[in-house]
C-alpha cells in the first residue's frame, strides 16, 4: 500500500477541518494574514491545474517568504511536479544572484511560479499563485496524483562544500522526515510554531513550512529580513502567540543577545511557553546557549528548551536532535540521538569500516529520508556500503558517545599539521573569541603548495586594523588547540567567501589566498559613486548621509564614518545593515528597505538610493527634507 504523503495529509485535513487556520503571515506594518486548510487546498489545486498545461519538468519557485510560497509548494506537489525552492532576483546578494542563474542553467525548469516576470530568469512560462478567487474550489480529482516514490523537491545545497547541486528529495522521504521531526520535537495539539527561516533552504522549507502540515499545528511566518532588522520582534511574536516551537541557526541567538541591551528591551516579553528552541544549520556553541539562557531567563526562557540538531539536505533535513544538558568542558555539543528509522554509523573514512564508540570518523547515515542522489546524476563518493546496506556519506566528522552524536566538522576542513589533526572550526572559534566584538568571520585552512605546509587563519574584523590582535590570536590558538599558525591576517568584513546561508567557504577562501587575492588587503579603499540626479535633493541628501554615517558608527563601533567610506570595510554585513535600516526607519518614519543599505557601497550611495526610492513612491521632496533634517537634529534617533 502506498504510504501517505503530504498532499494526502493536506487534502484529508481540508476535508475534515476546512476552516482551521494552518498558516499565518505577519507584517510589522500590517495585519496578520491567514490561510485555512481549505484555502491552501483550493489555491494549490488551482495552481496544479494551470501547471498541468505546461511541459513536463520541475517548477522553479521565486516568491518571497510568505503564504504564497506555501501554496506554490503544494501546488507543484499536487501537479506531480518537483519544486525547486528559490527566491526572487534582486532581494539578496550578488552571490545569490549567481547561484540563482546556476540553478536555472542546471535544472532548466519549463515554468517559474513568481509574482512577476524577471529578466534574470529565462524560463519561458511564468505563473502566479492564485488568490482568493480560488477559495471554495474542489480538489477530489487530484487525490491520487502524487506517489511516494516521486521526486518532491530539488533542493539546491548552499554550496559550502563546493558548487551547489540539486539534491533529489522524494515524497516518501519528506513524509518520513517530517514525521520524525513531529515525534522528536513533541509536536502535539496545542503546539504553535513560528518561522523566520528562508523557505528556499531545507530548514526553512521542511522544518518551517511542511512539518506543521504533518503535525496539524498552526505556523506563523515572518520574513527573514524582518527578523534581521529586529530580532527581538521574533521574541515578541513568540510571546504574543504563545509559540511553543521555533528556532534557527546559532547566530540568531547571538543576535538576540546583542540587541537586548537593557531590561527595558525585555519588557512585556514572556518566553515561558517556549518548549523547543532548536538550533542547527551551523555549528552549535555552548557559549551562545549559555549567554542566551542567562539573558532571557528573566523573560521566562528555560535553558532546557534548547534542542541542538544535526542534519543536511541529502537527508531531507533532520538526522539527530536532543535537548541541551547545559554547559560542558568539552567544546563539542551533543546533537542528541538519531531520529526514528535513522541509522547512524561512524566510519573510518579511509578504510570504510566502523570505528569504536567515542572514536572520531565520518558520519554515515541510512534511512527512508536519504536522497537517491543529485539531479545531475553525479553521485561521486556520495554513497558507501556496510553489510550490504547503502549509506549516505555525509562528509562530516563526528563520534557517538552513549548513543548521542557529536559533530566535529567537515572532513575537508581538518588541518593535518605535523601529524596532528586540528578542526578548522575549533581554530576559528578561538580567534573569534579573542577578537570579541570586532570579529566577524574567520577561516582556517592549510596551504601545502610551498616547501612545507602552512597553517593560515584569516579573520574578518571591523574598524581599524589592530596588529596586536594578530599576536593575541596566534598565542591563544597555540595555547588552546596546539596549532602553531604560520599566517594570521586581518581582512575587511565580508571579504571571505560565504554560501547563500552565510556559512564560510573554506576551500574557496584557500583558493583565493593561494591566488593572491588577500596579498594587498588595504582597508578604506572605497570608491564613491556620485549621481548628478540628486542635485534637487541636495539638502536632504547631505543631512541623510551624515545621519547614516552616525548610525553606522554607532552600530559598528567605528571611530569614524565618512560619506565615501566603504560600508563593508566598516563592518556592515547583512545583520548590521538590518540594524541600521531599523534605526533609520524608526527615526524617519519612512520605509527603509534592507537592500538600500546592503546593496550599496557608501553612506552617500545609501542616502541617494533611499531618497530616490521615496520619491519614486510618491513622497514629496519637502516632506523628505523635513523628516531628514528633523531626525538629523536628534529627534527620533535612539
Amino acid at each position: 500500500m502506498e504510504p501517505e504523503v503530504l498532499t494526502d495529509t493536506l487534502l484529508a485535513r481540508a476535508d475534515r477541518t476546512p476552516d482551521v487556520v494552518i498558516y499565518e503571515s505577519v507584517d510589522p506594518l500590517g495585519p496578520v494574514s491567514t490561510l485555512t486548510y481549505a484555502q491552501v487546498a483550493g489555491r494549490a489545486s488551482a495552481l496544479a491545474e494551470r501547471l498541468a498545461s505546461v511541459a513536463d519538468g520541475p517548477v522553479l519557485l521565486a516568491y518571497p517568504a510568505g503564504l504564497d510560497y506555501t501554496v506554490a509548494v503544494f501546488g507543484a506537489f499536487l501537479a506531480g511536479r518537483p519544486v525547486i525552492p528559490a527566491f526572487p532576483p534582486g532581494t539578496s546578494s550578488r552571490h545569490d544572484g549567481d547561484r540563482l542563474a546556476g540553478i536555472v542553467a542546471d535544472a532548466r525548469p519549463p515554468v517559474v511560479v513568481a509574482p512577476q516576470p524577471y529578466p534574470e530568469i529565462t524560463t519561458p512560462i511564468v505563473l502566479s499563485v492564485p488568490g482568493a478567487e480560488a477559495d471554495g474550489g474542489t480538489w477530489p480529482q487530484l487525490r491520487r496524483r502524487t506517489a511516494g516514490s516521486d521526486v518532491a523537491v530539488i533542493q539546491y545545497t548552499s554550496g559550502s562544500t563546493g558548487r551547489p547541486r540539486g539534491v533529489l528529495v522524494r515524497h516518501d522521504s519528506l513524509a518520513a522526515n517530517t514525521a520524525a521531526i513531529v515525534e522528536r520535537f513533541e509536536l502535539r495539539p496545542g503546539s504553535r510554531a513560528l518561522t523566520w527561516l528562508p523557505p528556499f533552504h531545507d530548514m526553512g522549507l521542511v522544518g518551517g513550512l511542511l512539518t506543521p502540515m504533518s503535525a496539524g499545528i498552526p505556523m506563523r511566518i515572518m520574513r527573514p529580513g524582518d527578523f534581521l532588522k529586529a530580532p527581538l520582534w521574533w521574541l515578541m511574536q513568540i510571546s504574543e502567540t504563545g509559540t511553543t516551537h521555533t528556532g534557527g541557526p546559532n547566530f540568531s541567538y547571538d543576535l538576540c543577545v546583542r540587541r537586548a541591551r537593557d531590561e527595558q528591551e525585555l519588557s512585556g516579553i514572556d518566553l515561558s511557553r517556549w518548549r523547543v528552541a532548536f538550533s542547527g544549520s551551523e555549528t552549535v556553541r555552548h557559549q551562545t546557549m549559555t549567554q542566551f539562557a542567562r539573558r532571557f531567563a528573566p523573560a521566562g526562557f528555560r535553558a532546557e528548551a534548547f534542542l541542538p540538531c544535526y542534519g543536511l539536505a541529502e537527508a531531507t533535513l533532520i538526522v539527530s536532535a536532543g535537548h541541551w544538558a547545559g554547559p560542558a568542558a568539552d567544546a563539542a555539543v551533543s546533537c542528541g540521538t538519531p531520529v526514528r528509522d535513522q541509522r547512524v554509523v561512524i566510519v573510518d573514512p579511509e578504510r570504510h569500516l566502523p570505528v569504536e564508540e567515542g572514536v572520531e570518523g565520518e558520519i554515515w547515515i541510512a534511512g527512508p529520508n536519504v536522497t537517491p542522489g543529485y539531479l545531475s546524476g553525479d553521485a561521486g563518493d556520495l554513497f558507501g556500503e556496510l553489510d550490504g546496506l547503502r549509506f549516505l556519506r555525509t562528509g562530516d566528522l563526528g563520534c557517538l558517545r552513549g548513543g548521542e552524536l557529536f559533530v566535529s566538522g567537515r572532513i575537508k576542513d581538518v588541518i593535518v599539521f605535523r601529524g596532528v589533526n586540528h578542526h578548522a572550526v575549533d581554530v576559528e572559534a578561538v580567534a573569534l573569541d579573542v577578537a570579541g566584538s570586532v570579529g566577524r568571520m574567520a577561516a582556517a585552512f592549510l596551504v601545502d603548495t610551498g616547501p612545507e605546509p602552512l597553517p593560515v587563519l584569516l579573520l574578518e574584523t571591523h574598524g581599524q586594523q589592530d596588529e596586536a590582535l594578530t599576536s593575541k590570536v596566534r598565542a591563544a590558538v597555540l595555547s588552546r588547540t596546539g596549532l602553531r599558525l604560520g599566517v594570521v591576517a586581518l581582512v575587511p568584513p565580508r571579504s571571505l567567501p560565504r554560501t547563500s546561508s552565510g556559512k564560510i567557504r573554506r576551500s574557496a577562501t584557500r583558493e583565493a589566498f593561494v591566488s593572491g587575492a588577500f596579498d594587498e588587503v588595504l582597508p578604506g579603499g572605497a570608491t564613491r559613486s556620485a549621481s548628478a540626479d540628486s542635485r534637487a535633493q541636495a539638502e536632504a541628501t547631505s543631512e541623510l548621509t551624515a545621519m547614516i554615517c552616525g548610525v553606522v558608527s554607532m552600530i559598528c563601533e567605528a571611530d569614524d564614518c565618512r560619506p565615501a567610506d566603504n560600508l563593508i570595510d566598516l563592518g556592515v554585513d547583512s545583520v548590521r545593515a538590518a540594524e541600521a535600516a531599523a534605526v533609520l526607519e524608526h527615526a524617519l518614519g519612512l520605509t527603509v528597505p534592507l537592500e538600500a543599505i546592503l546593496a550599496v557601497s557608501t553612506p552617500d550611495d545609501a542616502a541617494k538610493a533611499l531618497i530616490a526610492d521615496w520619491l519614486a513612491k510618491g513622497q514629496e521632496p519637502g516632506l523628505i527634507r523635513d523628516r531628514v533634517v528633523t531626525a538629523g537634529n536628534g529627534a527620533g534617533v535612539v
